[in-house]
């Protein structure tokens, strides 16, 4: 009895030091792409929490488009060959400062875009590690 006792008090202190740990994430409006990053998140274990705007989350993530004119996309292309038109970023809403931006392509198929949000979350997973 006493064993089981000590198991719960060792699993109980070990899932209160997560959830101290934890921090929250909102995800902006991404015309239903942020169902994608969900999945991902869910799928690879992403120790954050996911919280309304409202709710004062410590990270926000938004979706926006990588070059903010025509002509520096063309640029892009020409030099590099590649076409990320697509960007994610995620933001310290402390500090207002960005800690991860993924270029890609958004794609006209769920494969498409739930690969790239598990390449997304991958990269996150790693950025608050």
């Amino acid at each position: 009895m006493r064993i089981l006792a000590l198991i719960a008090v060792f699993f109980v202190g070990t899932v209160a030091g997560n959830a101290i740990d934890r921090k929250s994430i909102f995800l902006d409006k991404m015309d239903g792409f942020e169902v994608f990053i969900e999945r991902a998140a869910a799928q690879q274990n992403l120790q954050l929490e996911l919280l309304e705007e409202a709710e004062h989350p410590d990270l926000k993530v938004m979706l926006g488009k990588k070059f903010k004119s025509v002509h520096a996309e063309v640029v892009y292309r020409k030099q590099t060959g590649r076409s990320e038109l697509s960007r994610l970023t995620v933001v310290d809403i402390k500090t207002h400062k960005p800690i991860l931006t993924y270029d890609f392509n958004m794609g006209m198929n769920d494969e498409t875009k739930q690969r790239a949000a598990d390449q997304f979350v991958a990269k996150l997973k790693k950025a608050i590690n």
